[in-house]
Formats: C-alpha cells, structure tokens, sequence
C-alpha cells in the first residue's frame, strides 16, 4: 500500500459526534479555561485575542465539516502546531535568563494556541474530549502563576462546564449503544440518573480532594520572579521618589490638594514628621508570596529632634551585577546561619521605589542591574515602582525566639563605637519621659523584658486613635502622647519607644514599612493595603542583629508561625476571617436564586397559559366536539378510558349515564370527520346540535 494512501486510511473520518449540545458544553469549558487564564494576565494582548475569537469560531467550522476527511485541513492545522512548538522554543531561547520564571508566559501561551489549532478540528466525541482535558491541563498551568483568589469564579465555572460535558458525553455514549427493547426507554429516564449520579460522586470526590491536600503555603519556590512592564528612570540615581505623595508641603495625610494619593503614606519619604496626621486608604498596593508573616520592611530613621526623624548619613552604595543583585551587611547586620526567607512582592499600585523586605535582605531578583544601598541596609531601585513590578527578595532570619532574645542583651554587653547613632536622644527631651521610662521598666531583668513592660504600659494607658488633636507648636511629640493626650497611632507609639529605649541605654530606631496584611488562605498570598502602612521600632540584640517591636501590630517571631495544614483548614481559616464578606455573598447568592426560581416558575406558569390557548385556538373541530363529549361524560362520573375508541365511549355512555340513542349518531359522525370522510357544513352542524340536545353543552 502506497505511503499516501495509508495517510488516507488512516484519517478516514469517524463517526461524528451526534449530540450538539455535548460540543457547546465544551466549547464553553474549553473558553473559561482561556479566559481564567486571559484574565491573570499571563499573556499578551494579541494572542489573547485571537483566542477569544478563534476558538469559538473553531468549533463552528468543525461542526460544519464533522463528516468529511479534511485531509488538507489537518496537513495545515500539523503545520501551525509545528510553527507553535519552535516559536515557543525560539522565544525561550531569546529571554531565557532568570531561570524558570521566563518559561511561563511562552509556555501559557503555547496552550493557549494548542488550543486554537485544535478546536479547529474536533468531529469526534474524543476529539472533545481531548479538548477539555487539555483545558485542565490550562486551568492547572492558570492556577500555578496565580496570585488572586478571583480565579476562583473561573475555577467554578470550568468545573460545572466539566460536569455537564461529561453528563452530557456518557448520554451520547449511552445512545449510541444498541437498544435491548423500546429504544427511548433503554436512555431515559435511567441513564440520566446514572450519569448525574456519576457526576455528583465525581464532585464530591473533588472536593474532598481538594479539601485533604496541603494548603496553599507558598513556602518553596522554583522561580524567583522579577520583572518591570514599565519604568521610568529617576534623574538623581540613587534619590528616593515617591510619586504617591505628589508635591507635599503640609502636614495633612489627608489633604490632597497638592496631589496626594489615597494610598500615599507620608513615611516613604526623606523624613517622617510626627505632627503630621491621617492615614492612608484601603487601597490594595501589593500581593506578597511568602511562607510566614514579616514587617514588609522600607527604611529607616536614626535622628530624632523631638518631632521629626530623619537619617544621619543619606549616602547611597550602588550594588549590582548578575542576578541575585548580593545585599552586603550594614550597621548592626550579622553574618550568622539562617535560613532562607523568601519573598516575592507583586506591586498593585505605584507607590516609592523602595525594595521592600523582611529584615535581613540577603539577595534580590530584580529586573535591572543595580540598585541602591543606604547605610541602614535599605534598598532603592534606579526608577519608578509601578503596577506590575515583580520582585524577589531573599532575606536571612534567624530562629528568633523570646528566650534567645532574653539571653542577647544589649545591657549587658559591651555595645561598639557604630551603636551610638542609635542612642541619640535631642537637647531639652522632657524629665519626665525619661523618669517614665526608668519606673516602668524598673523591675524588668531583661531588655527583652525591659521592651515588653514598655509596650504594656502604653497598651493600658494610651488609646491608640487615628483621629488625634494636631501637635502644638513647641510641643514635644513623645511627652504629648505619654503624659498629655495619651492618644496616638503608630508613628507617637513607636517613636515613644524607641525614645524611652534609648533613654535605658538600648539601641533602637524607627523603621518603617509594612505589616504582613492579610493573609489569602487560598492563595496563600499576603494582601497589603495602604493602610497597613506602618512604623514600629527596631531594637539591636548582640549575636542576633535586628529585631522589629510593636505594640500595635502582632507579628510573631520567626520561629513561631504555623500555617494551616490543610486546604481544608485554610478555607475554614479565610471563612473565619472574612465572615462578613461570605455572609453578604451568602446572603446575594440566596437573593439571586429566589429571583431566578421564581422568575423560572413564573415563565413556566405563563408559558403553559399560552401554550394552552394557543392550542385551544388552534383545536380541530374534532377535537373540539370529542372535548365536549369527554366533559359530559366526566360530569357523569364516566369518563373516557385511555384505551376506548370514540365510538366504544359513547357505546358506554349510551348504555349508562346519557341513555340516549342519538348519541351513537354523534359518536359516529365524529370517528367519520376524524377519519376525513365528512367535510361539509352540514354534517358537523348536525352534531353539535345533536350533542347539544343530548348533554346541554355546545361545543367551544
């Protein structure tokens, strides 16, 4: 056998796929997968384009040529998956440098046009079938790169649209099987419920599944992601630039005259004044990957003059080179064992070019060659931070634990020369906070415990408030809040502690930042808002380095988190948390199917009403008298047996109820029209007279 025809033999065409209703079931499917995957923004706008119209218009011109070889269409369709696999490879190979990162967005794609190519040729029940596995295949790819629980909706949607192009593919299966009696009967109503019971098995045992497997912890990852869509470089390398905080010249967060944002936060900036007052909005600024809580660390500030802080030495280090940009040590950083901490920020908003981190940043993926070092350790990135930014950062922390800080006390070692900026105090600092401060902590062993006794008192004798009388001119920051308002948020809290900190011989000083922000127990991710903008202090502990306090935020240290264990437990966890959110989404969803059933019922009720006029109206003359008949001999208590001929009911009726010998006159004059052998006037009108003599009613 010739080459060409053994081609042809074997791509004779097979017997199509019968059922439509099973390719729109999975065309649907097929288009939610590319849309969840669309929708995550993982791939560009051109192919996402020629998805979302292709593919629908794929399946129509199967549909149409189900039952032919298409011989030459399959010849094309090899060519272009062909021409899909080297262009994937080619693109690989051009923008292949930071690892693995850069094979997802090709390799989405390269789906995403697997995709297109073959809905172009599914005749066969296989053939779909092939194409909704290949959408799962998507969705898993979709829901590996995802970062937002939005893809939730898609996920639930896919599934549904999986359940019925299955339910609907086994009837298909069912039918074509040969029938053992009454061909309608060996489908109906059996196989129906067989495959709906198949499927809801198959669900549940989805979500079990689902529910068993370790929740989303994000605590090991293959990629280390960096990547800046657009960037505008700063004129004065190495500045800080904060676009969030447009020209700022007063001292109202809240004032947005001079183009403030609502996501600005004034401590992103040269210096954090105190007197200053509002807060940021909820604006969702970044997504964090992360295996535990952290301060999303900025900056720092070492100099206080009683309102202000700013920093002693603003002179920038470039760092750089091939990726990981290396993190030298600074002031108080200490070489020691930790582990890896790894961190990858999704920007959601644009805010100041500061590399955030846990504290101690060790390496950092960063889509650019250099960055910029301040002498506290804080980063800078040589040009804006905008929607879109990713980046990574590998940060060293130690198994910090209450006790290990209890035995590393600054009281009671020998600080060197480099810790005095940190135990600056300002000319003129009020008596009385440093006689507070002396009291408070007078019976605590410890600075560990020093610091703990710091932030009780302040817990139970100051109110944490965002709405605080302004500060009065000459006024001391720190002496306000403990002795006069006794009202402050974090910036008076902190300050307040790093002050009396140093005024009991422990180096400290006020960083700022983030608090982790709240934790997405589906994705695992950390959503940080504006309004987790934060400052708290950070206190030196010899043979540990760095330690961040706060008596307003509860982090815990890094050998206390536990993540849950479960899938299961996670979504119990994120229901908890977001009780309100699930009881208004409860409570739509309840509104919403109320509607639509009782919209559905009430179509249904008026339907059936027009159904019946319009059936009454369009009634035979036949059927209009043998209704009559029918209705006199209910009212009779003799109605008509599914079994009996016209002219066997009226024998019976004629023999009981109405014993009246005209009516087997009627009776045959209605089989006689019924079988077309009267159709004048004239016999139907005797009839209905006849009828209506009998039984008192006219037809109608």
């Amino acid at each position: 056998m010739k080459l060409t025809e053994t081609i042809r033999q074997a791509n004779l065409a097979t017997d199509p796929e019968r059922f439509t209703a099973v390719r729109v079931a999975v065309g649907i499917t097929v288009i939610v997968s590319v849309l969840a995957l669309i929708a995550q923004g993982f791939v560009r706008t051109a192919p996402a384009l020629v998805a979302i119209i292709g593919i629908p218009a794929g399946f129509l011109l199967s549909y149409r040529m189900r039952h032919t070889d298409a011989l030459k269409l399959k010849a094309v369709l090899a060519i272009a998956l062909i021409i899909s696999v080297i262009g994937f490879f080619g693109e690989l190979v051009s923008s292949f440098q930071d690892g693995l990162v850069d094979i997802q967005v090709p390799l989405a794609e390269l789906f995403l046009w697997v995709q297109v190519i073959h809905s172009l040729h599914v005749p066969a029940r296989r053939d779909l079938m092939f194409s909704l596995a290949s959408s799962a295949a998507m969705m898993a790819i979709t829901a590996a790169l995802s970062i937002s629980s939005s893809l939730g909706i898609f996920i639930a949607l896919w599934a549904v649209g999986v359940m019925v192009s299955l339910m609907l593919a086994y009837r298909s299966s069912i039918a074509d099987l040969p029938p053992l009696g009454d061909p309608v009967a060996s489908i109906t109503p059996g196989a129906t419920k067989a495959a709906a019971r198949s499927v809801a098995i198959l669900g549940l045992t989805s979500i079990l599944v689902f529910l068993a497997l370790p929740s989303a912890r994000a605590s090991r990852s293959f990629t280390f992601p960096a990547e800046l869509p657009s960037s505008t470089a700063l004129g004065s390398p190495g500045s800080l630039s904060n676009p969030s905080l447009g020209s700022r010249a007063n001292r109202n967060q809240s004032d947005t005259s001079n183009g403030v944002a609502g996501s600005g936060y004034f401590g992103f900036a040269e210096q954090l004044d105190t007197s200053a007052r509002g807060r940021p909005d909820d604006t969702l600024v970044m997504r964090v990957r992360a295996s535990a809580p952290a301060f999303w660390r900025g900056q720092t500030f070492d100099v206080w003059d009683g309102v202000t802080w700013t920093v002693s030495d603003n002179a920038s280090t470039t760092i750089g080179g091939q990726a990981p940009i290396q993190v030298p040590l600074t002031i108080g950083d200490l070489p020691q064992p930790a582990d890896d901490f790894i961190q990858t920020f999704y920007i959601e908003q644009p805010g100041p070019n500061l590399v955030f981190g846990a504290y101690r940043m060790s390496e950092v993926y960063f889509d650019a060659r250099f960055l910029f070092q301040q002498p506290d350790g804080a980063l800078r990135a040589g040009s804006d931070l905008g929607r879109g930014a990713v980046y990574t950062v590998i940060s060293q922390r130690p198994y910090v634990t209450e006790s290990l800080l209890k035995v590393s006390d600054p009281l009671r070692t020998d600080l060197p020369i480099s810790m005095d900026p940190f135990l600056q105090l300002p000319d003129g600092i009020p008596q009385r906070v440093l006689d507070l401060a002396q009291e408070i902590t007078a019976d605590s062993p410890t600075t560990y415990d020093k610091i703990q006794a710091l932030e009780d008192w302040m817990a139970q004798n100051t109110t944490y408030s965002l709405d605080i009388p302004p500060l009065p001119d000459g006024a001391d920051s720190v002496d306000e809040y403990l002795f006069e308002t006794r009202q402050g948020f974090c910036e008076q809290i902190g300050t307040s502690l790093v002050v009396m900190l140093r005024s009991l011989g422990v180096p400290s000083r006020l960083a700022v930042g983030f608090i982790p922000g709240e934790r997405n127990s589906l994705t695992g991710l950390y959503e940080v808002r504006a309004s987790d903008a934060h400052s708290w202090a950070e206190v030196y502990f010899p043979g540990v380095g760095w330690q961040g306090f706060d008596p307003t935020a509860q982090v815990p240290l890094a050998g206390e988190f536990e993540p849950p264990a479960t899938a299961g437990s996670a979504v119990v966890a994120w229901i908890r948390d977001n009780a309100s959110l699930v009881g208004r989404t409860l409570g739509i969803t309840l509104a919403l199917v109320l509607v639509i059933g009782f919209g559905g019922m009430l179509t249904m009720v008026i339907g059936r009403i027009v159904t019946e006029r319009r059936r009454k109206a369009n009634r035979s003359w036949v059927e209009r008298i043998t209704e009559t008949l029918e209705y006199a001999g209910s009212t009779h208590d003799r109605p008509r047996q599914d079994h009996e001929t016209i002219r066997e009911y009226v024998a019976a009726l004629a023999a009981g109820p109405l014993p009246d010998p005209r009516l087997r006159e009627v009776g045959e004059i209605i089989a006689r029209e019924a079988f077309g052998l009267i159709t004048d006037h004239e016999g139907r009108a005797t009839g209905e007279r006849l009828l209506e003599e009998i039984t008192g009613r006219s037809p109608n």
